[in-house]
């Protein structure tokens, strides 16, 4: 019965200290806000909108020269701005050089609205200059952004 007394003894103690060492371990840090492509509202918006730049594509073998041309295939109501600042996109039919990427910008937000950086659509070009795939992109915000229009 003593026996039984002190390995329970030994197991309390033990079990105590675990307690105390884990409760002695330094905080995690907050998280820090991240936006996602899975909730975001701009990243949603501009996966809409790629659909219409591919649907635009399809029918005329090139991008739309403005976005009022690409208006013209969006459902009725269909915004072309950030839901998170309320301001237009800006478009570049030409797309701008991403210093350091691949692909070219099209499609993105006005301002670095998204914890200091910007959703974009980014083009990729296929073989022979066609459109091959087009993303979206939550870029830092940079010199490729203020680049003058074309």
């Amino acid at each position: 019965m003593m026996r039984h007394k002190n390995r329970f003894a030994w197991f309390v103690c033990a079990v105590a200290v675990a307690g105390l060492l884990a409760a002695c371990q330094p905080a995690a840090p907050p998280p820090v806000y991240k936006p996602s492509v899975v909730i975001d509202p701009c990243a949603e918006r501009l996966h809409d909108l790629c659909g219409l730049f591919l649907l635009y594509y399809a029918a005329h073998q090139r991008l739309p020269a403005d976005l009022d041309e690409l208006k013209a295939l969006a459902p009725a109501g269909a915004a072309l701005v950030c839901p998170t600042s309320g301001t237009p996109y800006v478009y570049r039919p030409a797309g701008l050089q991403i210093p350091g990427r691949q692909g070219r910008l099209l499609l993105f937000d006005a301002e670095p609205a998204h914890s200091g950086m910007r959703w974009a659509v980014v083009a990729d070009d296929g073989a022979a200059g066609r459109l091959a795939v087009l993303r979206v992109q939550l870029l830092p915000d940079g010199p490729a952004f203020s680049t003058p229009r074309d």
